[in-house]
């Protein structure tokens, strides 16, 4: 499963449109997060049945694509829904497909953040999308 396969399954567990706008949000954000924990391509630490830690801070392996992507689609509705860590700013501006540098800065402004990388990683994903896009998710 490629990059853009998985965002493009994220994009719709949060109800949020597949857009270019998204998908290079997203495809930014994962190459930000540069880890290889097992269909968790966005690193996050939620508990789920079969997963396992990926490192000392807690993010997870996942034994499947569908844990994997349940746990980051729970992670951010969780959040969103609660109006905890900055995650409602993202859902929302996913949802309105809003341009990916104001979308990577609620990212980066949030509980998520990746220290600014994605910001940083949005010009060349931009300049060469086909390239980021088409990389693996650990675990396929």
């Amino acid at each position: 499963m490629t990059r853009d396969e998985w965002a493009q399954q994220f994009l719709r567990g949060i109800e949020a449109p597949v857009t270019k706008r998204n998908l290079l949000v997203i495809v930014s954000w994962i190459q930000a997060e540069g880890g290889t924990a097992r269909w968790n391509p966005l690193n996050t630490t939620k508990a789920a049945t079969g997963a396992t830690d990926y490192n000392w801070v807690g993010v997870k392996n996942y034994p499947s694509f569908t844990v994997g992507l349940a746990a980051t689609v729970s992670t951010l509705q969780y959040g969103a829904e609660r109006n905890l860590y900055g995650y409602r700013k993202i859902r929302r501006l996913l949802r309105e497909s809003a341009r990916p540098r104001r979308t990577l800065r609620a990212v980066e402004q949030s509980e998520w953040g990746t220290g600014g990388l994605a910001l940083k990683v949005l010009p060349y994903a931009r300049a060469d999308y086909e390239k980021y896009a088409s990389y693996t998710i650990s675990g396929s």
